[in-house]
Formats: structure tokens, C-alpha cells, sequence
């Protein structure tokens, strides 16, 4: 079972050159799924935590980029000021406009985006601490830290520790809060748009009014339609008895589909079968990399082939997140 330690490192690589208007949680856990070869549908909120932390730490850092930028700004005016006066006892009248890099960010910020940018509805208890009734999560976070550290409210003795004024124990329903729970916290006060919403639903409204309709005009000649219907459905059932599992069932099984396996696989492996889900293939190639202490003892993420997967992979080196990657071309797809 893969280790809750690499799937957040994983998680900062990938999104740490991913485009966060873009990306989305779902996106994050069906990578890390392809990655690691496993089904993390239970780790979703744990996913969405180390998410929100991960925009965390962004923040802080463009926070601290922001700093550094002001005061590299008043450098160049304290430079400039000499120059200036110069220029002013020689007759002269240019002047130098400036435009930060921060008020373009303002600017693009505005503008809104999608993935972890997309705007999103606040909660009351939100609303009342960041102003405004609509703003995007990577901001929410951005804002909520800044109160935080304009209020004083971290505590000194450990700056995890976040201790609650009246607002935030309104928001969090505690006296104070660790900011790693905060985040978890914070996802319940930020919602989807009602706009979207109220676009959807008078279309499923119509639809269903349709539908309605539909079936109480069909309730005339019901009789008829019922019995073929049963027939056609009892036939269905008679010829899908041969069976060994429903369609919908098998298209649900996902990483744990049987699948046929390369020869050079089946040569690998040495147990004899042809085929096996990618979930075990995946675990079993894991089982012999530890087995035969393959990880680089200097960077646990690079396996060191020996020369059975040398000849597997045809490579002397490989990151493991890549397993998969490498595992695929010797899953041989069956003909429908």
C-alpha cells in the first residue's frame, strides 16, 4: 500500500508544474492514481487537504516575492532620486512611470479563472471576515492568512497554532485551530457558484415536466409496451446468464480489470499467469524492487535495475512513479 508520505510528494511535483487554472482536484487523485497503480477514491478528502495546503505555501511564498520586490522597488527610488535631482537643476522635466508587477497580478487575479482560480461562493461566516461574497479558493486562502497575521492571532509559542478571535470562532466553532485543520475546515465554507446552479436547474426542471408528460401520455397503451418490455428484458437476462460478470460491473473494475500480460512478463514475473489486474502487477513489481533493495539508498525515488529488469524495461535506471508508465506496453489488450 502506497505511503501517505509519497503521495503528497508526488502530488507538490505534479502540482508544482501543473497550470492551477486549469488542474483540479479530481485530476490530482486520478494521476496519483496512474501513478501509484492504486484506487484512492477513500483518499479524497486527505487529497483535497494536502491541495489546499499546497496553495498554502504558495501563497506564503508570492507573499514573501511581493516583499522582496517592494523593497528592491524603494532601492531603485532611493537610486533614482539623485538622478532626479540632477536632471531637475539642469532644466530638465522627464519623469518615470512606473507600473508594478503587483498590479498587473491584481489584474489577472480579477479576471477570474478556472481550476483552483475559479471563482467560488462563500459562506456567511466567511463572508464576514474576507468582504466579499465571491472570490476564488487560492485567493480565500490568501486573505484568511493575512487577517490572520494583521490580528496577531498565531500562536507564539508554535506558529502552527492558530488562537481565535470572535470571527474565527464563528468560522471554525473553536477557541483555536492547527492549520492543517483549518484548511480541512475551510473547504466546508467555500461552494460552487449558485449561478452554475441556477443554469442547470431549470433545464433538469424542464426535462423532468417533459418526461412526465411523456409517460402519462404512454399510460394509455402501457399494457402492451409493459409486456413486450418484460419479454425483451427476461430474454436480455436468459442470454447475459453466460456471463461471468454484469457489463457494468466489469467496466467498474478499473485498475483491477484482468488484463492479458507480455511474455516478457509472464517470463518476469515467474508465476505462470498470463494475466493479471494492473493493481497486482503494479504491487507485485513493488514487492520485488524492496525485496531486492533496488531504491538508491541516497534518493528513495530512483530504482537501480538488476538484470532481470534491465531486461524487462531495457533501462538501467528508472523514477518509480514511473512504474506504470513502463509497466503499460506489456499489458496486451484483448479484442472486443
Amino acid at each position: 500500500m502506497v505511503q501517505d508520505s509519497e503521495l503528497v510528494e508526488r502530488l507538490r511535483e505534479f502540482l508544482s508544474v501543473s497550470d492551477l487554472n486549469t488542474t483540479t482536484t479530481g485530476m490530482v487523485r486520478r494521476k496519483l492514481e496512474e501513478d501509484f497503480g492504486v484506487d484512492l477514491s477513500e483518499k479524497k478528502a486527505f487529497i483535497r487537504e494536502q491541495v489546499d495546503l499546497y496553495l498554502q505555501t504558495q501563497v506564503e511564498k508570492n507573499d514573501d516575492e511581493e516583499k522582496e520586490e517592494e523593497v528592491d522597488e524603494e532601492e531603485e527610488e532611493e537610486e533614482e532620486e539623485p538622478e532626479r535631482r540632477t536632471s531637475s537643476r539642469n532644466g530638465g522635466t522627464r519623469k518615470k512611470k512606473k507600473v508594478s508587477k503587483k498590479a498587473n497580478d491584481g489584474e489577472k487575479k480579477r479576471g477570474g479563472g478556472g481550476g483552483f482560480n475559479k471563482v467560488c461562493s462563500l459562506s456567511p461566516e466567511l463572508q464576514k471576515i474576507i468582504g466579499v461574497p465571491e472570490m476564488a479558493r487560492t485567493e480565500v486562502v490568501k486573505q484568511l492568512w493575512a487577517y490572520i497575521r494583521e490580528k496577531d492571532l498565531q500562536d507564539p509559542k508554535n506558529k502552527r497554532e492558530i488562537l481565535c478571535d470572535e470571527s474565527l470562532r464563528d468560522l471554525f466553532r473553536v477557541d483555536s485551530i492547527n492549520m492543517f485543520q483549518m484548511n480541512k475546515v475551510l473547504s466546508k465554507h467555500i461552494w460552487p457558484l449558485e449561478s452554475d446552479e441556477a443554469t442547470i436547474t431549470p433545464v433538469k426542471t424542464e426535462i423532468k415536466e417533459q418526461k412526465r408528460k411523456q409517460d402519462k401520455t404512454e399510460s394509455t397503451v402501457t399494457p402492451v409496451k409493459t409486456e413486450k418490455k418484460e419479454q425483451k428484458r427476461k430474454q436480455e437476462k436468459t442470454e447475459g446468464s453466460d456471463d461471468s460478470q454484469p457489463k457494468d460491473k466489469r467496466q467498474k473494475l478499473g485498475f483491477h480489470a484482468p488484463l492479458k500480460l507480455s511474455d516478457a512478463l509472464v517470463k518476469f514475473l515467474g508465476t505462470g499467469e498470463t494475466s493479471l489486474s494492473r493493481a497486482e502487477v503494479i504491487k507485485k513489481m513493488w514487492e520485488y524492487i524492496k525485496l531486492n533493495n533496488l531504491q538508491d539508498p541516497s534518493d528513495k525515488r530512483q530504482i537501480i535495475c538488476d538484470d532481470k529488469l534491465k531486461e524487462l524495461f531495457n533501462l538501467e535506471t528508472f523514477t518509480g512513479f514511473t512504474v506504470a508508465k513502463h509497466l503499460a506496453v506489456h499489458f496486451v489488450k484483448s479484442e472486443q
